[in-house]
């Protein structure tokens, strides 16, 4: 995906300098090199009459999510790994995990598990030159830029990859958000009534991306009632959503966590015993609460908006 020429749903072109004439990590075009280089020292100057080309090496694809330490988990990035082999049989297909503590408890297990620039590198010492890294988060917050970020910084027409093409988390612009309002309709309970009512939580992020969350709650309300979205990173979350439906004689209310995995902050956040969660906060206000243990990579719908992002990253692999 070219960032830097599309507009995604926050309204904002991402630009980057490409004065150095090294190609960028959206998958832009290499610039030329001069035929000829001057490199100046003191009163010395070092003509060459060329100038190398980008390597040609393998062509690979990256994963990278969020990451989660519970192995019982894992399950769900092994079926999107092997739906992407099976789309891209001639591919390797590698994973990153973008949350530093993960990394270190599945370490600290015998499990290897690497950042994007660490298995980048990894795969520019395994002969790769050209990468697709596709995003399995699900908005373009703080893990998203860390993602773009590494993934850039490993960009060299000598000594890193010749190309890297981005694909982008879930909730990049508008045709995503309507894809994701259909994927919702399926994702749901379906044995939930119309005057249930449904708490749809992320996780959340301390950037503008955020807006993507209020962005889809918009649009499922004209589909879909009495159907909220929250996030775990609001404190009064919980209070607030369940006095909205009490208020609106709703109490039998369906949490339905939408995160990549149902890891720790589902099975504790959202549904432990302790006094903070949401389950907790929301059965002491008087509502039923109904949880749903599953995470949004268990849902093809779902899964299919990441797929459609990684066609078009692959695709920009191979642009002149």
């Amino acid at each position: 995906m070219h960032l830097d020429s599309e507009k995604n749903i926050l309204g904002n072109h991402h630009a980057h300098d490409h004065a150095s004439g090294e190609e960028c990590v959206h998958g832009c075009h290499h610039h030329d090199h001069h035929d000829h280089c001057d490199h100046h020292h003191g009163d010395h100057s070092h003509s060459y009459d060329y100038a190398p080309g980008p390597l040609e090496g393998k062509t690979g694809i990256l994963l990278t999510a969020f990451g989660c330490a519970l192995p019982d988990t894992h399950y769900l990035y092994d079926r999107f790994e092997d739906e992407v082999r099976e789309r891209y049989p001639d591919m390797d297909v590698r994973w990153a995990f973008t949350a530093n503590r993960i990394r270190r408890k599945l370490s600290s297990r015998g499990i290897p598990a690497f950042s994007v620039a660490e298995a980048l590198s990894q795969m520019i010492d395994d002969g790769f030159s050209h990468v697709a890294v596709q995003s399995l988060h699900t908005l373009p917050g703080v893990e998203y830029d860390w993602v773009e970020q590494q993934a850039r910084s490993m960009c060299h027409p000598r000594k890193g990859l010749s190309r890297v093409t981005l694909g982008a988390p879930m909730l990049n612009k508008m045709e995503d958000l309507d894809h994701t309002v259909q994927a919702v309709s399926g994702y749901l309970p379906p044995d939930r009534k119309e005057d249930e009512g449904v708490i749809l939580i992320g996780h959340g992020t301390y950037h503008k991306g955020h807006t993507a969350y209020m962005a889809l709650e918009g649009l499922l309300s004209r589909s879909l009632p009495n159907v909220l979205v929250g996030t775990l990173m609001d404190k009064s979350g919980p209070a607030e959503l369940g006095s909205h439906f009490l208020d609106r004689g709703i109490s039998k209310i369906h949490l339905v966590p939408f995160m990549c995995v149902p890891g720790h902050h589902v099975q504790v956040d959202l549904f432990g015993e302790g006094e903070k969660s949401w389950k907790s906060i929301l059965s002491g206000m008087g509502c039923e609460v109904l949880p749903v243990f599953k995470g949004s990579l268990e849902h093809k719908d779902f899964r299919n908006i990441w797929h459609d992002h990684l066609a078009e990253a692959v695709a920009e692999l191979k642009v002149d």
